[in-house]
């Protein structure tokens, strides 16, 4: 081949690379600008959604309500939608529109739009309850609209004025139960050993992995948060409805003969029992709507979406303190505690210290409020995070401990060290206790004809291996490394609260109370919600005007862009009731170990408590 030749065919393909090249770098940059131009679209369309100058502000809660979202993978969403999946609504976010709504006078009334919402729970509940009554105090009113109510939509429901249901609608009032599957026989028949090593009489998790029927101590201890979460619920509905304190538990007791009253019509038996004012159809609704409010150009009642409307109301970036006041800072600790970095809707021993180290380094931030919302979950990422907060004490700034719905076992670990810890009255908290479990499958292996056989250095080599028997002398180890855990759980509470262990023992054994009875046994200073915990965080820092900053690991930009992408907003008056009122089940034990992953396998964590 002629040097020619050669040189006429490298110059073919490296002419045809260069033409490769450019049109790669020509499509990255045409979906680049493409990206720019639909964010551009969607964050100016947001911006530039005019309010009517009448309209109602439509709260319409979809899937959980939750203190912090959870991170999901955005592009995913966007290609997949939102079907089969349980979407997330912030609580900050409807407390925050109804706040700005109370002093918007376009706003003429407020719809409670129900029908998509899979659970809240008593105690985010009453949040809402409480900007509602404000915005009640103006003298607009509060419509809830369904198609039926499940028990947790109708606490919700419950707050408004008046209560619209479709005529084939249900009321679903059945109260709360705990009831679960027991491994225990099962496990013995396929020759399974559980080893379980808790610390606390009341500490019942994995209980259902080793036994047939529930234990006396967790029937007790059980039965006593159901009454309690459950007298509150009943109190709430029949003062809110102004019905007899025992309409409720009458309407759940005596069902049967209620429906056979009314020859099985249940919009009926809830008009009976004065739980809905009105039945109507959507069609209806609108109309009545529309005669408050107005109409849209379409003919329907004239609404804003709350979502909608806080982007309306909002700047598009929250500059936090700008004004040059002092700041309280907001830390989140909502879900599982897990070890490690991990993403928003778990709580990372890693991820959180990081935050509260940000916030002790800020000159800024004046005081610290830990917003928990967890049920705890490694004890060992619960003790980093208390680590990193005692640093965060030893700057002389106040750290006040602020309960959701749930703060127990590694949630309360991770409240003991502030100054000053407020829980709401429902609550569920305390379950001051330590588990540690490990399977074995050797016996069930030896059934099959599968023996384990070898040699170690030591006599506790292997030890761990989940085909072999756990050796008597590892069993005694890991009970006492759990127990030690424990009495450092006690001391560490005892620390915090300035109370004797003998005292915590007391309240302690893994049992869990609500906000009430911990406040009443020493373990919470104040009922209140994260309003008043921000107050007096700023009291300690002895700051007459302050500015709140959440502090979080940002998400980036091209995820909340996708995000905003593949949101599509539930029709307003349409979902069919789905799911029932439980609102949470625990994972099986085993998937539970999995994903807690701690690195000396000790749980400080309440199951019970997911069923509140």
């Amino acid at each position: 081949m002629t040097q020619e030749r050669k040189s006429l065919i490298r110059r073919f393909f490296g002419g045809l690379w260069a033409l490769l090249t450019w049109l790669r770098t020509s499509l990255a940059n045409l979906f680049f600008l493409l990206f720019i131009a639909i964010a551009i679209v969607m964050f100016s369309a947001d911006r530039g959604a005019g309010i009517p100058e009448r309209a109602a502000l439509v709260v319409d809660p979809s899937g959980r309500v939750v203190e912090q979202l959870s991170i999901v993978d955005p592009l995913a969403q966007l290609l997949g939608g939102a079907e089969g999946q349980d979407r997330e609504t912030l609580l900050k976010d409807i407390l925050d529109a109804i706040v700005h709504a109370r002093d918007d006078q376009r706003i003429g009334a407020i719809v409670l739009a129900t029908d998509a919402l899979k659970g809240a729970g008593i105690t985010k509940t009453r949040d809402i309850a409480a900007a509602l009554e404000a915005f009640r105090s103006t003298g607009r009113k509060i419509i809830a609209i369904g198609d039926s109510y499940s028990q947790d939509q109708y606490l919700l429901a419950a707050q408004a004025d008046e209560i619209w249901m479709h005529p084939m609608g249900m009321v679903d009032l059945s109260g709360y139960a705990a009831y679960r599957n027991y491994y225990g026989d099962a496990l013995e028949k396929l020759k399974i050993d559980l080893h379980v090593f808790r610390s606390g009489t009341f500490k019942s998790a994995f209980e259902f992995m080793e036994r047939g029927n529930m234990s006396d101590a967790d029937r007790i201890a059980t039965g006593s948060l159901l009454q309690e979460i459950w007298s509150a619920y009943t109190g709430v509905v029949t003062v809110r409805r102004k019905l007899p304190a025992e309409a409720v538990d009458h309407y759940a007791n005596g069902i049967d003969a209620i429906f056979a009253r009314h020859g099985g019509d249940a919009g009926a038996a809830a008009m009976e029992y004065g739980f809905v004012d009105s039945l109507m159809t959507r069609g209806e609704m609108d109309a009545t709507l529309a005669e408050m409010v107005g109409e849209d150009d379409e003919g329907h009642f004239s609404a804003v979406n709350f979502r909608d409307y806080l982007s309306a109301v909002r700047p598009v970036f929250e500059l936090d303190g700008e004004r040059g006041e002092a700041v309280v800072g907001v830390i989140v600790a909502s879900g599982m505690i897990l070890d490690g970095k991990q993403p928003a809707g778990n709580v990372g021993g890693d991820s959180l210290a990081a935050l509260v180290r940000e916030a002790a380094r800020d000159d800024s931030v004046k005081a610290l409020v830990l917003r928990i919302d967890s049920p705890g979950g490694s004890g060992f990422a619960s003790e980093i995070i208390r680590e990193a907060l005692l640093e965060f004490r030893a700057t002389g700034k106040p750290l006040v401990a602020s309960m959701g719905s749930v703060a127990a076992s590694g949630g309360y670990w991770i409240a003991a060290p502030a100054d000053e810890i407020w829980a709401s009255a429902t609550t569920l908290t305390g379950s001051i206790g330590v588990l540690s479990a490990f399977p074995s499958i050797a016996r069930g292996l030896n059934e099959l004809g599968i023996n384990n056989d070898g040699l170690g250095t030591t006599s506790i080599a292997g030890g761990m291996d989940l085909s072999r028997p756990l050796s008597p002398q590892l069993e005694a180890v890991l009970r006492m490394a759990n127990e030690h855990t424990y009495r450092r759980f006690v001391d560490i509470v005892a620390d915090g609260r300035k109370m004797s262990p003998e005292k915590v023992e007391e309240v302690a054994q893994g049992r869990a109370w609500t906000g009430t009875q911990a406040q009443a046994n020493g373990l919470v200073d104040q009922l209140g919600n994260l309003e008043q915990a921000l107050a007096a965080a700023a009291r300690l820092a002895k700051l007459d005007s302050y500015d709140t900053r959440y502090i979080e690991e940002p998400a980036s930009w091209s995820s909340q862009l996708l995000a905003r992408l593949s949101l599509s907003p539930d029709t307003l008056l349409g979902k069919a009731l789905s799911g029932a009122h439980m609102l949470y089940l625990p994972p099986e034990p085993l998937t539970l170990l999995g994903r807690l992953q701690d690195p000396r396998s000790q749980y400080a964590i309440c199951t019970v408590c997911a069923v509140f």
